[in-house]
C-alpha cells in the first residue's frame, strides 16, 4: 500500500517545516512513495524554506501555482499523485507520528470505506499549551445512513486527517473549485453519497489556530453552508427533513464562535436563528447560557464546558 501525501502551503513559512517534518517522521513513513508539495502563491519566504526541504528528501516534489486556491491546489496534486491512497495535510497543521500506521492498519484490516479519520487536538500556543483534544463524530465502514448523518452534522472532518483511497476520487471526482471555502464539506458529501467513511479513535492531527485561518470566522462559512443545504436538498430530496437541523447547527456553532470571539451582539443574533430553525435544539441554550454569563467569568466556563464536553464525547465514541 503506498501513499501519496499531498501538502498545501499559502504563505506558512513558520509552519511547513513542522509539517513536512511530521510526514517524513511517520512510524509508517516507508509506505509513503511521494509527498507533493503545493506551494501555492506564497509571498514569505515559503518557497526558500521548501527548497531547504527538497535537499534532505527525495520524496518530495513541488508545484508552484500562483494562488489558486486550496481546491485547485490539491486537485493539481492529485493529478500528480501515483499512490494507492491519498493523505492531505494543509501547511499550518501537523500529524501525530503514528497517524498513517493507524490509518493503513484499519484499511489493511479488510476496511471496506472510502476514507479513513480521526480525532483532532486543537491548538494556538506553540507549546501546545493551549491544547485542546477534539473527539469527532464517529462513522463506521458497514454505517448505512453516512450521508443524511454527515449531512446533518456538518463534519467535522478535517482534510488535515483524511487518508482515501485513490480510486475513489477517480469516482466521485476531485474538489470543487467553485469553491474556495467549504470544499471538504462538499467534497465529503459526495463520498458520503456512495460510500462509508471509517473512524480511528485518538488524534490523528494537530489543527492549529492563527489569524490567517480560513475557518477562523465560523459566521463568514454561513452562505457556502447554507449553499450546501439548498443543493444537496434539490440533488437528494431525502434529506429535506433534516435540513432546518442543519442549518441550526450551523447558525449555533457560528454565534458560539463569535460570542468567544467577544462579539456577544452578533453571536446573540445568530443564537436567536439557530432557534428560529430549531427551537428544540438543546445546543443552542447551551451556547445562549454561555453568552449571558459575564465577559471576566465567560473564558473559563467555556474552556471548562469544552473540555467537559469532548471527555464526554470520548468515553461516548469507545
Amino acid at each position: 500500500m503506498s501513499v501519496s501525501v499531498i501538502l498545501t502551503c499559502h504563505n506558512e513559512e513558520r509552519f511547513i517545516v513542522q509539517a513536512v517534518e511530521s510526514v517524513i517522521n511517520q512510524t509508517a513513513s516507508g509506505g509513503i512513495s511521494e509527498i507533493i508539495i503545493v506551494n501555492d502563491g506564497s509571498t514569505d519566504g515559503s518557497t526558500e524554506v521548501i527548497a531547504s526541504l527538497v535537499d534532505g528528501e527525495p520524496r518530495i516534489h513541488v508545484l508552484t501555482t500562483a494562488g489558486i486556491g486550496p481546491s485547485s491546489a490539491r486537485n493539481l496534486a492529485i493529478r500528480h499523485a501515483t499512490g494507492d491512497f491519498i493523505a492531505f495535510l494543509d501547511g499550518d497543521d501537523f500529524w501525530a507520528e503514528d497517524k498513517l500506521e493507524r490509518q493503513l492498519t484499519a484499511f489493511g484490516n479488510g476496511c471496506k470505506a472510502a476514507l479513513v479519520y480521526g480525532d483532532l487536538v486543537d491548538f494556538s500556543a506553540p507549546d501546545l499549551s493551549d491544547a485542546v483534544p477534539v473527539a469527532v463524530g464517529r462513522y463506521r465502514a458497514d454505517q448505512c445512513d453516512t450521508l443524511p448523518t454527515y449531512f446533518l452534522l456538518d463534519g467535522p472532518i478535517v482534510p488535515s486527517s483524511i487518508v482515501i483511497r485513490r480510486e475513489i476520487v477517480e469516482d466521485i471526482g476531485m474538489f470543487n473549485e467553485a469553491f474556495r471555502v467549504g470544499e471538504d464539506t462538499e467534497f465529503c458529501m459526495r463520498v458520503a453519497e456512495r460510500w462509508t467513511f471509517q473512524h480511528v479513535a485518538g488524534a490523528l492531527v494537530y489543527k492549529r489556530r492563527h489569524g490567517s485561518n480560513t475557518t477562523r470566522r465560523l459566521d463568514a462559512l454561513l452562505p457556502v453552508a447554507e449553499q450546501l443545504t439548498r443543493e444537496w436538498v434539490i440533488r437528494r430530496p431525502e434529506l429535506a427533513h433534516l435540513a432546518r437541523r442543519r442549518n441550526a447547527r450551523l447558525y449555533a456553532k457560528a454565534g458560539n464562535d463569535c460570542v468567544a470571539q467577544g462579539e456577544k451582539k452578533r453571536g446573540a443574533r445568530l443564537l436567536i436563528r439557530a432557534i428560529l430553525h430549531d427551537p428544540l435544539s438543546w445546543r443552542v441554550y447551551v451556547y445562549i447560557f454561555l453568552c449571558a454569563l459575564p465577559t471576566a467569568m465567560e473564558p473559563h466556563v467555556r474552556r471548562a464546558a469544552k473540555l467537559l464536553f469532548y471527555r464526554a464525547m470520548r468515553k461516548k465514541l469507545c
